[in-house]
C-alpha cells in the first residue's frame, strides 16, 4: 500500500520504544480511537499482539559485547538496539508490505536510527527527553564540576541522540526545561509539546480514602504521599524521609504512604543487598507504624492514593520531569516540590503549590506541617494546581493538537 493510499484510509503510525509503549501509551490509544492504525513496537516483555485495536510488535534486544565499564558500551548498546528495531522494520516492509505514514520514536536508545533506512518516505518524529551535559547553554558555563570519565560517558550517550536530528522531520520534547538542555543549534529544531494528562482519570475526589487490601486508614486521617519509580537521591527520596522524620517528631496525627520500588532507576546502582530505603531506616529515627511502603501499584490505586493525599512530595534533581508531577497536580494534590528548574516550570510557590530546598530537612518538615495546619489555604493551592494542568497539559487539549499536527504533516484530513 502506498503512503497516499493509507492516508486516504487509516493513516498508519507505529511508536518505537526500547522497553514498552512508555509515554506513547495514552496518546497511541487515543489516536486509535480517532481512526489511526496504531502499532507499538518495542523490545519489552511479550505482550498481547492485538489489544484495543492496537497491534504490538516486539523486536529482539541483543546483548552488547563491550563491558559496561567501557564508555564504548553505550554506543554498542545503541547500535544493537538499532539493529534489533531495524530488522523488525525491514521484515514488516519487505515480508508484510507494511509502510507507515508517520513514525514516532523515543530518541537516545538507538531504536529510531534505522527508520529512514527502511521507510525513507515516511514522516519521522523523534521524541527527545534529555541531553546529557553539565553545561548551562544560556549562561555559557558549566553548572557543576564533572570528572573526565563522566564527561566522556555523557558524550557517548549524546551521540545517538544527536544522530536523530539529521534523520527526523520533526523533534518533540515534553517540557521547556528538558528542551533547554540541548545546545542552541539543536534546540531550535525542537518543538515543545506536553505529553498530556488524562484529567478525567486524574481528578479530585473529596471522598477518596486509603482503603486497599494492604492498607486501610481512617477517612479523616491526614496523609502525606510520595510516589515515584525508585527510591533514590536523584528523585529526593533520602531528603523526603529526613523531612518526614523531623515532622514525626513534632506531629503524631498523620501517616505517610510511599509508592515506589526499592531500587535505583537513575544514577549509580548500589551493591546487591543495599538500598536507599535500608540506608535511611538505619540512619533515621522513624515511627514505622505510621509509614506505609509498597511498590508501584496499579493505576487505580495510585490515583486513589493521590486523591486521598493531603500533601504530595515531588523532589528531583535537574532531570527529566516525572509524569507523576503533572498527574498529581491534575488530581488536585498540594505538591511540595524541590526548588529545581523542572519543578518550577509547573509549581509556583504559594500560588499552586509549595517550593522548598529539598536538602533542608527542617524546611521540608515546615512545609508539610503548614499543609496540615492550614487546610483552607491548602485547598486554594490544590484548586490552582489542577487549573494549571487543565490549561496547558490536559490530554483533551494536547492530544487533538498532536493529532492535527500529525495529520497536517502527512496531508491527511483533519477531523
Amino acid at each position: 500500500m502506498t503512503v497516499a493510499a493509507s492516508v486516504a484510509q487509516r493513516p498508519r503510525i507505529p511508536f518505537l520504544h526500547l522497553s514498552g509503549p512508555g509515554q506513547f501509551e495514552f496518546l497511541g490509544r487515543w489516536l486509535a480511537g480517532q481512526g489511526w492504525d496504531v502499532t507499538f513496537m518495542h523490545g519489552g516483555i511479550d505482550a498481547d499482539p492485538a489489544h484495543d485495536g492496537i497491534c504490538t510488535r516486539r523486536f529482539a534486544l541483543r546483548d552488547t559485547t563491550i563491558p559496561t565499564g567501557d564508555p564504548r558500551h553505550i554506543l554498542d548498546h545503541a547500535a544493537q538496539n538499532c539493529r534489533g528495531a531495524t530488522e523488525l522494520m525491514f521484515r514488516m516492509r519487505h515480508s508484510e508490505g507494511y509502510v507507515p505514514d508517520v513514525v514516532v520514536a523515543h530518541a537516545g536508545w538507538g531504536v529510531g536510527l534505522g527508520v529512514k533506512l527502511v521507510w525513507p518516505d515516511c514522516t519521522y518524529v523523534a521524541y527527545h527527553e534529555w541531553y546529557y551535559t553539565d553545561r548551562n547553554w544560556d549562561k555559557r558555563r558549566a553548572e557543576k564540576p564533572a570528572d573526565l570519565a563522566v564527561m566522556i560517558s555523557d558524550r557517548m550517550r549524546n551521540l545517538p541522540i544527536t544522530g536523530e536530528f539529521d534523520l527526523a522531520d520533526a523533534s518533540w520534547c515534553p517540557t521547556l526545561f528538558q528542551a533547554s538542555r540541548f545546545p542552541p543549534v539543536l534546540r531550535c529544531q525542537i518543538t515543545v509539546m506536553p505529553d498530556g494528562v488524562d484529567c478525567d482519570l486524574h481528578r479530585p475526589d473529596p471522598q477518596a480514602r486509603i482503603d486497599f487490601d494492604w492498607l486501610r486508614l481512617p477517612a479523616d486521617r491526614p496523609v502525606i504521599t510520595y510516589a515515584t519509580r525508585g527510591m533514590e537521591p536523584l528523585r529526593g527520596f533520602p531528603q523526603f524521609l529526613r523531612g518526614v522524620a523531623r515532622l514525626q517528631a513534632r506531629h503524631d496525627d498523620f501517616d505517610t504512604v510511599i509508592l515506589a520500588n526499592d531500587s535505583v532507576s537513575y544514577g549509580r546502582p548500589l551493591a546487591r543487598g543495599d538500598s536507599w530505603w535500608l540506608r535511611m531506616i538505619d540512619q533515621l529515627d522513624l515511627d514505622h507504624r505510621r509509614i506505609h511502603v509498597n511498590a508501584m501499584r496499579p493505576r487505580d490505586e495510585y490515583v486513589r492514593t493521590l486523591q486521598a493525599s493531603h500533601a504530595h512530595v515531588y523532589f528531583t534533581e535537574p532531570f527529566v520531569t516525572s509524569w507523576s508531577l503533572s498527574e498529581a497536580m491534575a488530581t488536585g494534590c498540594l505538591v511540595i516540590g524541590s526548588n529545581t528548574a523542572p519543578v518550577r516550570e509547573l509549581v509556583r510557590d504559594m500560588e499552586n503549590g509549595l517550593i522548598v530546598d529539598m536538602d533542608d530537612a527542617d524546611e521540608v518538615a515546615d512545609a508539610m506541617a503548614w499543609v496540615l495546619d492550614n487546610p483552607g489555604d491548602a485547598a486554594d493551592l490544590r484548586r490552582a494546581a489542577r487549573r494549571t494542568i487543565l490549561a496547558d497539559h490536559d490530554a483533551a487539549r494536547v492530544f487533538p493538537a498532536k493529532d492535527a499536527w500529525l495529520r497536517a504533516a502527512i496531508g491527511a484530513p483533519v477531523h
